[in-house]
């Protein structure tokens, strides 16, 4: 046993108090550590299901989109690139594209489709450009642009009003075999 003793029993409130205190202040600030991981942890669980869901919906919208989109269809793949090549002539006239080459290239097999594959070199003026495109984009049976190229186009007359355009687009679609 020991011989210690207070001289002074203020002394001894003080001190447990204090030691009191600060085990309260420590145990607080473990508390607030604790909570702040875990308040993380939930924000990122949050965010994954936020955009696991987001990832639910386009596949769900692709899905139904897949189910929408219209083919050509034709006895055989040869007759659908023709009425494809048609159809890029008739579009072109719409918005005043002078195509010069239209050229039928390959035609393949892609899962349960064939996929046909055009190459149109043509000119077309700057304010008719956005709606050739947005006419391509909104075609029926789909039309997939798969690589486009511009450059100023030459120009005989130099007084023109409208800047041309020489345009180069390798278009493809699919066909139901």
């Amino acid at each position: 046993m020991s011989s210690f003793t207070f001289q002074n029993s203020a002394a001894v409130r003080r001190v447990g108090t204090t030691i009191i205190l600060l085990s309260s202040a420590a145990l607080i600030l473990l508390a607030f550590l604790i909570w702040s991981v875990i308040a993380s942890r939930y924000d990122r669980l949050s965010s994954m299901n936020g955009t696991i869901a987001r990832a639910e919906q386009l596949l769900q919208a692709s899905q139904s989109n897949q189910a929408q989109v219209s083919l050509y269809e034709n006895e055989t793949p040869q007759l659908s690139q023709s009425e494809m090549q048609s159809d890029m002539q008739d579009l072109a006239g719409e918005f005043n594209v002078r195509l010069e080459v239209i050229r039928a290239d390959q035609v393949e097999q892609v899962a349960n489709n064939v996929r046909m594959v055009l190459t149109l070199n043509g000119v077309v003026s700057e304010s008719q450009l956005g709606g050739y495109l947005g006419a391509l984009a909104r075609h029926e049976p789909m039309i997939v642009v798969d690589n486009i190229g511009l450059r100023r186009a030459r120009s005989t007359n130099r007084n023109q009003e409208e800047r041309l355009l020489a345009i180069q687009l390798k278009l493809s679609s699919y066909t139901k075999q």
